[in-house]
């Protein structure tokens, strides 16, 4: 991101400010309270709950860390790939997103919402020596005072210089305290990497803030990469906010506990601080493969955004973008300028002109479909391929969206 982008979003601090103060007012539980136990993926919600970016442009942050890929793209040694592999706005039916950083971090993304119902995304990354491509159909549902989502979908890398595949799925997201006290995200479950080609397995379980017959456990990462006859190689371990780290099966049977209660002692947050310079507490003989980045010093008024996601809704002069990227929906950019009203206007117009076209599918009895076609179904695996008409940039068969 450029640095004038940085004090163009830096200046809205004030306007944003206010945005925030009516948040903090508003009351989201009158608003799931009736939709209990269902899929809350499609529900419209009031555009004070949200954030200036679509969930295509969430996608795209799976590359704020792209060096890692690049490191493993270079990597030689099975066992040090796997070691490295590690409520926006919904996307209308059509809608794309790109973000080309070929000629600094040296990858493009392009992302594409393929699906209404049921919502899915697709996206597909293509880098120096890599391929890193999935689709994604995000289920929300309210469980007692909280949300979870499960992003269904596997997601595939391919390092083309080893010949070697990695597939997994993430993990789920619970969304606390929804009703009362201060909202705050977890992430729990069992995240399983696989790599084809060397038959390697990386599980990796996350474990929220919890107390378990009365003993606090602070919120943590911890797992193990096994070769094809299941005997642990190599040892992982850290806080999905913070780091992520790997050391010896031994170092880790020695250390492990330990850690834990020093942790607990440590009275982490129960969010990611906006610009604090992050020391993880590791092992000894501990080799760290992930570290979050420090955030902009006004991060926690903007959205709690990272500088990466402050850059995504950037316009480059000299990039011809399609008419249905993100970046041109205009309830995104007057949220982004902490115009709320306009913002929920536009957001209730887009919302009727969706509505408009799928009744105009139902009189013909034909489901509209995107004719740019970026993606395709393969019906017999059940996922979205990209096939690089994208990046031809012939934008005739665009729909009007927006």
């Amino acid at each position: 991101m450029s640095n004038q982008r940085l004090c163009i979003l830096r200046d809205k601090r004030d306007a944003i400010n206010s945005l925030n103060a009516q948040r903090s007012q508003a009351n989201i539980w009158s608003i799931l309270k009736h939709s209990l136990g269902t899929d809350l993926s499609r529900l419209s919600i009031p555009v004070v709950f949200n954030e200036p970016l679509t969930f295509l442009q969430r996608i795209s942050e799976y590359m704020e860390y792209s060096e890692l890929i690049s490191k493993a793209v270079n990597e030689t040694n099975a066992l040090m790939r796997m070691e490295r592999v590690g409520k926006p706005f919904n996307p209308i039916l059509g809608e794309t997103y790109e973000l080309d950083c070929s000629n600094t971090t040296g990858f493009r993304i392009c992302c594409e919402q393929v699906s209404h119902h049921p919502p899915i995304s697709a996206f597909h990354v293509e880098g120096d020596g890599f391929k890193f491509y999935g689709s994604i159909h995000p289920k929300i549902k309210l469980k007692g005072q909280g949300l979870e989502i499960v992003p269904n979908g596997i997601l595939t890398l391919e390092l083309l210089k080893q010949n070697d595949v990695y597939t997994w799925s993430n993990v789920n997201c619970s969304v606390k305290n929804i009703i009362i006290g201060k909202m705050q995200i977890e992430l729990q479950g069992t995240m399983e990497i696989v790599s084809h080609r060397s038959g390697l397995k990386c599980t990796l379980q996350f474990k929220p803030n919890s107390c378990l017959f009365g003993r606090e456990i602070s919120r943590h990462a911890h797992g193990f990469i096994v070769n094809q006859r299941e005997t642990r190689l190599s040892a992982l371990y850290g806080d999905w906010t913070e780091f992520l780290a790997s050391c010896t099966i031994e170092i880790y049977n020695a250390n492990f506990e330990h850690w834990l209660k020093l942790r607990q002692k440590r009275n982490l947050p129960n969010t990611v601080q906006s610009n604090r310079p992050v020391s993880p507490v590791t092992f000894p003989g501990s080799n760290i493969l992930w570290k979050i980045k420090s955030r902009p010093d006004f991060s926690e008024v903007f959205f709690n955004f990272t500088e990466f996601a402050m850059g995504l809704n950037d316009v480059q002069s000299d990039n011809d973008y399609a008419p249905t990227d993100s970046r041109f929906r205009p309830d995104v950019r007057y949220l982004e300028n902490g115009e709320l009203d306009l913002a929920a206007t536009e957001k209730l117009r887009l919302e009727e002109k969706q509505r408009f076209a799928r009744s105009l599918s139902k009189e013909t009895k034909l489901q509209w479909t995107p004719k740019h076609d970026f993606f395709v179904l393969k019906t017999k695996e059940q996922c979205w391929i990209f096939n690089d008409k994208y990046w031809l940039k012939d934008w005739s068969s665009c729909p009007d969206l927006f």
